[in-house]
């Protein structure tokens, strides 16, 4: 009973109840089309019969006179039960041959032709056609035909369209109920479903029948929205982790310096020491909140408005020749090979971040003697970026998670950084729509970054 409230109270049920109202509407005035066509077509006709029988006997009347049209008036049927009935009537109402009843047809004017008239004069309530034609000699000859026949027509068009009507609309309100349940189940299932994320059960999905109707593209949508809802939120739990951990020991390690300061007489050169190191640690920490935010601006894709065509060669060109000092000082050999004049729609300060933290990354990892090799080509229309190296690289279970926040390769935990760099790599690559992919380079790494054309 509850069912049938809520099934009674659904958008479903409502609908299903306007169609079927405008379904009734419609066989209605088709019936009523119907039936004026039909009556319109016999009544046509039936006046095409009356028109040719008077005039073939005016016929009549012309070649053989009144006796040959009394003798054909005298062959047909005159009574009650006749359809078409005859009369020869004089000016003053007599009736000389055929039917008496016919009397009150005369007209009041005779006619120089024959003439039409759709009335009922004898008070039977039965419409008639009435034609009269004014004869020679004086009288009126007087045909009239019956319209029963049209009448039981429309009848029964008036029948059989009263039941189409009924039956279509419970037709229609059997068929609004079966839909509107239908509909009603499936967006109870996706009720239950939000109620039970709700609750706390994050794993909980649509369910899809696997018909591909408007309802399962719909489920699969939520569950991609809720799948990177779910996503969003590991990762800020994975964050909250990550900074309270990351942070806790440079905010040990600056607490312990200025405990130890003001614990112990020290000089001023001393304390000038311990604040320096103190504001180095700071200077620490608050780097990696600039990293934190700046993430999180490029993950909300603010500056996505502001892109527009750059060229992706004099990028790459420049953060090659900034690196090229450092990596060959460093003991590491530079090796570039880049295609001139590759554009792209895209943000060129970020996409200068983008590759120089990749450079970093191959700077800090690599041993002396390492190759670091940066190449730009188009390939199939798009423009491929990578930045390889042969130092160690990164074993395969874990390129996936150095792009998160703060993680960095077991080995890597002795080198300088926070473990942001290549996360702000993926977000940038991200806000571009770019392929980023980080294989192996047998030996060492390589970073690539796809970008489609530009539009511009």
């Amino acid at each position: 009973m509850a069912f049938l409230r809520k099934l009674v109270r659904s958008a479903g049920f409502r609908y299903a109840l306007l169609y079927t109202v405008a379904l009734v509407c419609s066989v209605a005035a088709i019936g009523w089309l119907v039936e004026k066509a039909v009556t319109d077509a016999l009544r046509v006709q039936t006046r095409g019969h009356v028109d040719r029988e008077i005039s073939a006997l005016a016929v009549e009347f012309v070649h053989g006179g009144r006796a040959d049209l009394e003798a054909a008036l005298a062959g047909r049927p005159t009574g009650d039960e006749a359809r078409q009935r005859f009369a020869i009537v004089e000016t003053d109402g007599r009736i000389v041959l055929g039917d008496p009843k016919l009397a009150a047809f005369k007209p009041s004017a005779s006619p120089s032709a024959h003439a039409f008239d759709d009335v009922d004069r004898t008070g039977s309530g039965q419409p008639v056609i009435v034609a009269a034609q004014a004869l020679d000699d004086g009288t009126t000859l007087i045909v009239v035909d019956d319209l029963q026949s049209i009448q039981d027509v429309r009848a029964i068009v008036k029948q059989a369209f009263t039941t189409a009507l009924f039956a279509s609309a419970a037709l229609g309100l059997v068929l609004g109920l079966f839909v509107s349940g239908a509909l009603l189940r499936r967006v109870d299932a996706v009720t239950r479903t939000a109620e039970a994320i709700i609750a706390g059960d994050f794993a909980r999905r649509i369910a899809t029948t696997g018909s591909g109707d408007d309802f399962d593209r719909l489920a699969r949508t939520f569950n991609r929205m809720l799948d990177w809802i779910s996503g969003l939120m590991n990762n800020l739990r994975q964050v909250s982790n990550d900074v309270a951990h990351d942070l806790r020991t440079p905010l040990t390690r600056l607490q312990q310096g200025l405990q130890n300061a003001n614990r112990r007489p020290s000089t001023n050169a001393e304390y000038r020491a311990a604040v320096d190191k103190a504001v180095t640690e700071i200077d620490g920490i608050l780097d990696i909140f600039s990293a934190l935010l700046r993430i999180a601006q490029i993950e909300a894709g603010a500056r996505r408005a502001g892109f527009r065509a750059i060229d992706l060669s004099l990028v790459v060109r420049t953060v090659a020749e900034a690196y090229a000092p450092a990596i060959e000082d460093g003991g590491r050999r530079l090796i570039c090979d880049i295609d001139p004049d590759m554009r792209v729609n895209g943000d060129k300060e970020l996409l200068t971040q983008l590759f120089s933290n990749v450079c970093e990354n191959a700077l800090q990892h690599t041993p002396v003697g390492a190759t670091i090799r940066i190449e730009l080509r188009s390939i199939d229309g798009m423009a491929r970026a990578s930045i390889a190296d042969d130092g160690p690289g990164i074993p395969v279970d874990e390129r996936d998670k150095v792009l998160r926040r703060f993680y960095r390769v077991e080995k890597s935990r002795g080198t300088t950084g926070h473990g942001l760099g290549l996360t702000l790599v993926a977000a940038v690559a991200d806000l571009h729509g770019c392929d980023l992919e980080i294989a192996d380079n047998a030996p060492g790494l390589r970073v690539t970054a796809t970008f489609a054309p530009s539009v511009a």
